[in-house]
């Protein structure tokens, strides 16, 4: 939605008849939500954003107050994060379907404010027992260059941290503009931008949607900015184990780590430009970040006891360049201490040499801690390039040996399912044959 502020007038002349003062372009603003519909378990949480953006393509939040509300309190409630006012935490309740608001005021240059229409999403509430499902998208907000193609990829992840995007085919995307064209494969897609004035930016609100294995639609939303033509535009990606990663599982005792960069429309890594001093922050106060000196190498802890969880938040990277003076940021969906899950003992990318094998475990965790194998029922083991699984030495279910084939990389997929409550579980190892 968009409001039209009013203009500004211009100066005078200096001949006997005043000059007509050249109007000053009017701005608009407009406010989107980066979820149009998700839903949360009871007793659990949902983290949603918000963002303001002027006619001019520019990010206009930190000059907004966000006003969150729910419209039924008795099914979920929403309160705002204090360290990040566009964020909030949806807290499902009682089973049921509530809208969730969020109303922005934009304070203006002469401080004088202006209130946006609010803008929704529907909020399902499942079962404390049930699976429930959300996007993870990593950039809410993009900036993209005229005739820029940028690959773009999200993912639908279940209340225990689990990537199951692949077990769904109805996903569906959308560009709101011309500037924006969108080609799509499930759920990645391609933008490519557009946009050939040389004095004003233009933008496109891309969305994505989906229907989660329980039957309900799961929607989101990417503002896309397309920059005048000629300017360079910047992005932050995040890597864990040498992979794409825009979701993580952390466990009590047990950190995440990932890496975060900086790409430039031309795809050159301009992370060395950014000198200033990178923010992440999360909306759960369990969740906390350490990066590592002289690098852009973050921990990523949790402090919830064992036995207690899962918890839900989202963790926000932002890069600073003051020689640049931008500011881009990328969001990571992480989940503290899942119900069930499957982890890796060993460090990854795993490197193999012919001929000579290793023993590859996936390990049990249930609330954060460790649980027997027997817990999981059907253990799957496949693998994807040069390598090939045989039973370990002391056969287990959950333990394979890898033998390195020929030269390239390659992976090692596990699967079982929870015998206590049916749920699905997967673990990936990737690595390199040397």
């Amino acid at each position: 939605m968009t409001f039209l502020l009013a203009a500004c007038g211009g100066g005078g002349g200096g001949s006997s008849t005043p000059a007509t003062p050249a109007a000053a372009t009017p701005l608009t603003f407009s406010v989107k939500m980066s979820a149009t519909a998700g839903e949360v378990g009871v007793g659990r949480s949902l983290t949603i954003s918000a963002m303001t953006v002027d006619s001019n393509g520019n990010d206009a939040s930190g000059n907004t107050v966000f006003t969150w509300s729910s419209i039924d309190r008795g099914v979920a409630t929403v309160e705002p994060v204090a360290a990040t006012p566009a964020s909030a935490v949806v807290h499902g309740i009682a089973t049921g379907t509530t809208t969730v608001q969020v109303v922005a005021t934009v304070k203006n240059a002469d401080n004088t404010t202006t209130t946006l229409p609010a803008q929704t999403a529907t909020i399902t509430v499942v079962p404390a027992s049930a699976v429930s499902y959300s996007l993870s998208i990593p950039n809410t907000s993009l900036s993209m260059s005229d005739g820029q193609e940028l690959p773009v990829k999200v993912s639908l992840i279940d209340s225990n941290g689990n990537d199951v995007s692949a077990s769904v085919n109805s996903w569906a995307w959308a560009s709101s503009a011309t500037a924006v064209q969108v080609t799509a494969n499930q759920n990645s897609a391609t933008l490519k931008a557009s946009n050939s004035s040389t004095t004003a930016a233009a933008t496109a609100d891309v969305s994505v949607s989906v229907t989660a294995p329980d039957g309900r639609a799961i929607g989101g939303l990417i503002v896309v900015t397309v920059a005048k033509n000629g300017s360079a535009t910047y992005r932050v990606v995040t890597t864990s184990k040498g992979q794409p990663a825009d979701a993580l599982q952390v466990f009590s005792e047990r950190p995440a780590n990932f890496t975060s960069r900086v790409l430039r429309n031309d795809g050159q890594d301009v992370t060395a430009d950014f000198d200033g001093t990178w923010t992440y922050t999360a909306t759960s106060p369990t969740l906390s970040t350490t990066e590592a000196a002289g690098t852009h190498d973050a921990t990523v802890s949790s402090s919830l006891v064992k036995g207690t969880g899962p918890v839900q938040s989202t963790l926000t990277v932002t890069a600073v360049s003051t020689k640049l003076g931008v500011r881009p940021s990328a969001g990571l969906s992480v989940t503290e201490n899942p119900t069930w899950a499957l982890v890796s003992d060993t460090q990854q990318p795993l490197t193999l040499l012919q001929a000579l094998p290793i023993e590859v475990t996936a390990r049990m965790m249930h609330l954060g801690d460790d649980a027997q194998a027997a817990t999981c029922q059907n253990w799957a083991w496949v693998s994807t390039g040069p390598v090939s699984l045989s039973p370990a030495l002391l056969p287990m279910p959950n333990q394979m040996r890898a033998t390195g084939t020929a030269p390239g990389d390659f992976t090692i997929t596990a699967t079982c399912t929870v015998i206590a409550d049916n749920t699905q579980l997967k673990l990936v190892f990737v690595g390199t044959v040397k």
